[in-house]
């Protein structure tokens, strides 16, 4: 399997360059808005970092809205380089209450490859943000589709949290605010795909096992939360999976990155994905895709979490190997734009 997940896949290269067009003057959608203002945050020195070229720190900041995090707050572990002068951030984002490998794994792996050149800001996502048991004992539509509500607001939110993350780093005179990137796998994969298309101040973005159409994902992943929601929408509702797609549909569009396609420069993209995948289903992977502007695109001939494999030492490590190769030119090197105000 190590050495299928290191050979096995496709990649669609990003060739097309006549379609590219300045897309940073767009305007974020209203979901999305805020008022700009200092940040206040809190800042721990917590020990070492991967490496002797970092030391570890905890920033938190408040969050917007209802995060449904400890104290609603954005906690993140800000590795930042001991070296002097302003280096680019990358902002790893949570798969929120479940696996913590993927984003720990990005993590150190940048802190590794880039040597102290790059400052590492891993956010924390110890609670889910769906009430998941909720969802399997709700007493009927009404409330299973708030507690989805519910769920989405707080994606939203922490869409909007992100955003002022990088509000926080143009704050910090060590950080190069103009060479922000943004790294998230399966559910962070698609909370990324969404801010990637309201922040332009991103210098890349990495998605990682994700897609568009969260409904969609929802109705057909064949996880052990999601196998259980689509049980109760069946047993207690008589909906099918595509009834369910169709009732969440409504709800989760706010936050689904295909509503808002043209937005991104594809060349500031790469999509890693399995396309065996049996959580995040096809339509969801090549809409993802196709919002993004067609970007570069690595096809795993695996399963979801098969596919985590290609991060480990039984995958040889491959797929981080491949991500820190895309963001090192555009970090390291001239950007391909220079930072925009809002």
């Amino acid at each position: 399997m190590a050495t299928g997940c290191f050979t096995s896949h496709v990649r669609t290269p990003y060739t097309d360059a006549g379609e590219i067009q300045e897309r940073r003057s767009f305007e974020t959608a209203p979901a999305f808005t805020y008022k700009k203002t200092d940040v206040p945050y809190t800042n721990h020195l917590e020990g070492a970092g991967a490496t002797s070229m970092y030391e570890l720190r905890l920033v938190e900041i408040p969050s917007v809205g209802d995060n449904n995090q400890k104290d609603n707050l954005v906690t993140a572990r800000y590795y930042r380089s001991i070296l002097p002068g302003a280096h680019p951030l990358v902002i790893v984002l949570p798969i929120w209450g479940s696996y913590t490998y993927p984003p720990r794994k990005f993590t150190s792996s940048i802190q590794r490859h880039s040597n102290g050149a790059v400052h590492v800001l891993h956010v924390q996502g110890d609670t889910h943000l769906a009430d998941w048991p909720g969802l399997v004992a709700a007493a009927d539509e009404s409330e299973f589709l708030e507690l989805w509500r519910e769920a989405i607001e707080r994606q939203r939110v922490t869409i909007v949290d992100t955003r002022r993350l990088i509000d926080w780093a143009e704050q910090r005179p060590e950080i190069d605010a103009g060479r922000v990137a943004l790294i998230g796998c399966s559910l962070g994969a698609i909370v990324a795909g969404t801010i990637a298309t309201q922040e332009p101040r991103l210098a890349a973005t990495v998605t990682v096992m994700g897609g568009s159409h969260l409904n969609l994902v929802v109705a057909n992943c064949d996880g052990r939360r999601t196998t259980s929601v689509q049980a109760k929408a069946a047993e207690s509702f008589g909906w099918d999976r595509k009834e369910l797609a169709t009732r969440l549909e409504p709800i989760t569009s706010v936050v689904d990155p295909a509503n808002y396609p043209h937005r991104v420069d594809p060349r500031r993209v790469l999509i890693i994905e399995a396309n065996r995948d049996k959580c995040v289903p096809e339509k969801s992977r090549e809409d993802l895709w196709l919002a993004l502007g067609k970007p570069d695109r690595i096809s795993m001939n695996y399963d979801h979490e098969p596919a985590f494999y290609s991060m480990t030492p039984l995958g040889l490590s491959w797929m981080r190997r491949r991500i820190w190769e895309f963001l090192e030119p555009l970090l390291l090197e001239q950007p391909l734009f220079l930072p925009s105000s809002r």
